[in-house]
């Protein structure tokens, strides 16, 4: 076997055997990257919650081009026009791997920059290869008989075609995709303070965090904004303006994982630490008015009830436990224990499976524009800022990556008493049967089907849920927004200025 392996070797020219040796190099480099960022895809790790889907499209490419590399080394040519379109083919994928690695350099993410810039150099060396191998363009092979070998030959090459072309193609998108990141980090600079908080008292790690607080200060409470796992900063600028200009402070931030504050770390083990840590580096004097929005309702309740000496009050803008979607289907269709966690079982599956897509392919490739929210900020000027956080990286993986602990958590609401005197006040939508129905007609749905009479009821548990969540205090106010426009978005877009009316009264 060894004479056959030394036989074969001594076939190559030798001004190519010191590219084949750097060629399985890089194809080792390449197929275990992809084993590595493969694993990545199922633990976001190793070390910080990140779209590992990209490194895995770019040890791909790797893989691909080194193949590309030992196709090169080895083969020889019939005609000058087969040659020609190697050297254009290659010519092309030098310039847009390079133009990929410098949009990586703008972020700048490490790891896609170190692979695009590998890429460029292995697509570089097959140039050089090329121009090593120009002498067979006074040597060219004579066309071979039209065999079985000849048949099999063509249709390898055919075939070769097709993925150079799709690799192209690939490669085009991961640039739309890193563009889009690049430009917008360039358009829309950090807004406010970045400062390092510890994630936890008993560990040295350290996490950029990125806030910003506005507004006059004076000896009124501050109002603090949270949202759910995938809203940030650009989520409350409307609103954070209004109440600068009725001279109110507040202060909004990108939590750890979004926006211009680092990755999350995938080891922190005391979110509410962190989050602790979060509220102490605003260095701003409390108690706060902390306002909810949506599924950030869950997440300051929890911190009131750790940190009641830091709360005037608590605002919820239609917020709700976490499972209330299960909740209300479980009481509708008169479900039991089993089925209710069957049914979330498959919520859970379906989710994902789509966080897959999206953060697999969407992202990567720029694609997301669709999936953002169609809500449209109350001051026109920061609309394209807004739909920039939501074509980012982080946006997506950080939702994925908190998907199981949303449907699967503790339901804070009935698992916390907090100290009562801490008024709750809700701004929440309350939609009558009639507005429910027009949904229906407007979606072509007949009002007497099954499925427009399941979304009245629905609608009817729901408001009743969010409602009960003033139980919780002994006092506090009640906004209900009636409007067909009132939804989660219409409170931070065009209704921001409704918003901040109710938040004034408070």
């Amino acid at each position: 076997m060894l004479d056959t392996i030394k036989q074969k070797w001594n076939k190559i020219e030798k001004p190519m055997r010191i590219y084949v040796f750097f060629s399985i190099i890089d194809l080792t480099v390449g197929s275990l990257g992809m084993l590595l960022y493969g694993i990545f895809t199922a633990t976001y790790g190793p070390v910080w919650v990140r779209n590992q889907y990209i490194g895995l499209w770019l040890l791909s490419i790797l893989f691909f081009y080194s193949i590309q590399s030992l196709y090169l080394e080895l083969r020889t040519w019939s005609t000058k026009f087969g040659f020609f379109l190697d050297v254009v083919y290659f010519s092309i994928s030098v310039i847009i791997t390079l133009i990929l690695a410098i949009f990586y350099c703008i972020p700048p993410r490490i790891d896609g920059l170190i692979w695009a810039f590998y890429i460029f150099a292995v697509n570089l060396t097959n140039v050089a290869i090329l121009f090593q191998k120009r002498h067979h363009l006074n040597n060219l092979n004579k066309a071979e008989a039209k065999n079985f070998k000849y048949v099999l030959t063509q249709i390898v090459k055919v075939f070769n075609f097709l993925l150079r072309l799709l690799f192209i193609i690939v490669t085009c998108f991961l640039i739309n995709g890193a563009s889009q990141e690049a430009i917008g980090k360039s358009k829309y600079p950090a807004r406010g303070k970045i400062v390092d908080i510890k994630i936890s008292d008993s560990s040295t790690k350290m996490v950029k965090f990125h806030f910003l607080c506005d507004g006059p200060s004076s000896n009124r409470p501050t109002f603090l904004f949270e949202g759910s796992a995938s809203h940030g900063l650009a989520d409350y600028l409307s609103i954070q303006r209004l109440l600068k200009q009725n001279d109110r402070r507040s202060c909004i931030w990108d939590k750890p994982g979004l926006g211009y504050s680092d990755y999350l770390l995938t080891d922190v083990e005391n979110y509410s630490q962190l989050y602790d840590n979060l509220i102490n580096s605003l260095e701003e004097t409390g108690p706060f008015n902390f306002v909810g929005w949506g599924g950030g309702g869950s997440l300051i309740y929890e911190y009131a009830f750790n940190h009641a000496e830091k709360l005037r009050s608590i605002t919820f803008i239609d917020s709700a436990p976490n499972d209330v979607e299960i909740r209300i289907r479980k009481k509708i269709k008169s479900w039991n224990d089993a089925q209710a966690e069957d049914y979330k079982d498959s919520l859970f599956s379906e989710r994902k499976a789509l966080f897959s897509v999206i953060n697999g392919i969407g992202v990567p490739f720029g694609l997301m524009a669709p999936f953002s929210p169609d809500y449209k900020p109350f001051f026109t000027d920061l609309s394209d800022e807004v739909k920039w956080y939501f074509l980012t990286e982080k946006t997506w993986i950080n939702q994925e990556y908190f998907l199981k602990s949303v449907l699967f958590d503790k339901d804070v609401f009935s698992e916390y008493k907090i100290n009562q005197s801490i008024p709750i006040n809700l701004i929440t939508t309350v939609k009558s049967d009639d507005q429910i129905k027009q949904k229906c007609k407007d979606k072509k749905i007949s009002i007497d089907s099954e499925e427009c009479e399941y979304d009245v009821k629905f609608n009817k548990e729901l408001i009743d849920i969010k409602k009960s969540l003033m139980s919780l205090s002994l006092n506090g106010k009640l906004f209900e927004c009636t409007s067909d426009e009132c939804d989660l978005g219409y409170y931070v877009g065009k209704g921001a200025e409704y918003t901040v009316n109710k938040l004034l009264q408070i």
